[in-house]
């Protein structure tokens, strides 16, 4: 461990103090070009992630002839688009508390302290090496299947039908083919059949051909519903408990809609403390403004309901609900001290 910072390490210091000006620092005056330390404490931020299912639904051509030849008024007889909500998952991630955010004086310590943060500038610890902090990192995963597209090619019917030019008679065509697939089949099935298909896989293959394709024909009078799964994210960034907190708002018609969008169905958020930290005597000091600190977090429990049901309830670990907790400066002067603070919750891990 060295006993001084280089003069590069003390130019980055300082940059990365100017950089993290915008927070809200520390009330101790600092003297003007004095090197610094600058660090962030962590809080949570909630990733939902909304699971929908979009229902596309579109009539076929031939849907006025449905009832006369396959004998069945269940149609699609109009274009319709539905939305379902289909799960609900909640990521906590930590990031920088621009309220939590401290600068600490070179000269404080007469030893050196070499403050270790990560990628974000949140504290992980003191005189401890890098690769020793584990950061877990929660990667936001966003899907979507993509939607099946109906065919736009020409009616595979005969010539005696497509030059009818008769609605009416190209329905009738269509409708003997569905007969003479279902037929074909039957006999396939049977073997009533002058010759079978060499082996079970040609057989399949026949079959899923003929399934294929009867279905393709059915979708022209009954029509065609294709289903598509999306997934919408919301971030919710709480700074105290809450209380039936409007989320989001969502619609059958358009999925995930605007807050104040009054044609969504409103879905709402409760934030409410389990454990709340308790300070000892000897931890309830007056926090110096330029001290190294950590969290003694809270754990809360979150849940999503639609005011009927409940959605989504689990525990979570919330630092920005929880309270700060100054190192002694006893301990920052002692040698080669190691103090390990998890950068997820700036919870203390260990002090060696």
């Amino acid at each position: 461990m060295r006993n001084k910072l280089s003069f590069r390490t003390i130019k980055l210091l300082v940059s990365f103090y100017c950089l993290f000006s915008g927070f809200t620092l520390s009330a101790q005056k600092i003297t003007q070009g004095e090197p610094v330390l600058v660090y962030a404490l962590p809080k949570t931020e909630f990733i939902i992630q909304l699971e929908t299912e979009k229902t596309i639904q579109k009539p076929g051509v031939f849907y006025r002839y449905a009832e006369r030849y396959l004998a069945t008024n269940n149609v699609i007889t109009e274009p319709k688009t539905l939305y379902q909500l289909k799960n609900i998952k909640v990521i906590a991630r930590a990031i920088p508390d621009e309220h939590r955010t401290f600068s600490i004086p070179q000269k404080m310590s007469s030893q050196a302290l070499h403050i270790v943060l990560n990628s974000q500038g949140i504290l992980c610890g003191v005189n401890i090496l890098q690769d020793k902090i584990v950061t877990k990192t929660n990667r936001i995963v966003r899907k979507q299947t993509a939607e099946t597209v109906l065919p736009s090619g020409l009616l595979p019917l005969g010539e005696e039908y497509m030059m009818a030019g008769s609605e009416a008679k190209l329905a009738e065509g269509a409708a003997k083919q569905i007969y003479h697939i279902r037929e074909s089949r039957l006999s396939l099935l049977t073997g009533d059949i002058d010759k079978l298909p060499a082996d079970g896989t040609s057989m399949k293959t026949m079959l899923d051909g003929m399934n294929q394709k009867e279905q393709e024909f059915t979708e022209l009078f009954v029509g065609k519903t294709t289903r598509e799964t999306q997934v919408q994210t919301i971030v919710f960034l709480p700074t105290a408990s809450t209380d039936n907190q409007l989320l989001f708002r969502f619609s059958t018609l358009q999925g995930v809609v605007a807050s104040n969008d009054l044609s969504g169905a409103p879905y709402y958020v409760n934030l409410t403390p389990v454990s709340v930290p308790v300070v000892t005597v000897n931890e309830k000091t007056n926090t110096p403004p330029s001290s190294l600190n950590y969290i003694l977090p809270a754990v809360a429990n979150l849940s999503i309901n639609n005011g009927l049901n409940t959605l989504f309830s689990e525990q979570f670990t919330v630092p920005q609900l929880g309270v700060i907790v100054p190192v002694s400066d006893d301990i920052l002067k002692q040698r080669n001290v190691k103090i390990t603070i998890d950068p997820q919750t700036g919870r203390l891990i260990s002090i060696e």
